[in-house]
């Protein structure tokens, strides 16, 4: 499980057809601890910059992270 810190994060209003019944969700860059740099989509609540995150769990290719305390 990778964890790391919200770098930027925007919330998604019109997705892509894919996602329409997801709308609106959070996505996030999220720097991780092992030097790696994602996008993800953010699970529960809601996350600001500089927030320490933990990934959860993959879905249809997409990483999943959630607000780590």
């Amino acid at each position: 499980m990778r964890t790391g810190t919200v770098y930027t994060e925007t919330v998604v209003h019109i997705a892509p057809p894919a996602f329409q019944a997801d709308a609106p969700y959070q996505v996030a860059i999220v720097d991780c601890n092992d030097g790696t740099r994602v996008t993800a989509r953010i699970d529960g609540e809601r996350v600001v910059i500089g927030d320490p995150v933990a990934e959860t769990h993959p879905r249809e290719g997409v990483s999943f992270f959630r607000k780590h305390k």
